[in-house]
């Protein structure tokens, strides 16, 4: 009986399911990170800007979800609730303004009674 090492295989990157998004960045080894944004202060001037930015990637994420019907239900809304850094003061308008548009979409997409 030879005693060979299998040839370990490196495993890919996990393709992010939505690449084109701007607030996502693939990394090396594993999942991308879902909410990469900018500190507000740099190319972003204050938390207005931020919270309307994070308004314009809730509707990029809807639009990309009535694209791609067959990933919803992955669980993606919380791989972004789960990468953001909410203790980021310099960052926490892009996620107010994501959350909000959110939430203005679900009570603009329920049933009317």
């Amino acid at each position: 009986m030879t005693n060979k090492k299998r040839a370990r295989r490196e495993r890919p990157a996990e393709p992010s399911p939505f690449p084109a998004m701007p607030f996502v960045s693939p990394r090396e080894h594993g999942r991308a990170h879902y909410w990469t944004v900018p500190p507000v202060g740099g190319p972003i001037d204050d938390y207005a800007e931020a919270g309307r930015i994070g308004r314009e990637y809730a509707v990029q994420f809807a639009q990309w979800l009535e694209a791609n019907p067959g990933l919803v239900s992955m669980g993606i809304l919380g791989w972004i609730a789960c990468d953001i850094d909410y203790k980021a003061p310099d960052k926490s308008g892009y996620w107010v303004g994501f959350f909000a548009c959110i939430e203005c979409l679900l009570v603009d997409a329920r049933p009317a009674s």
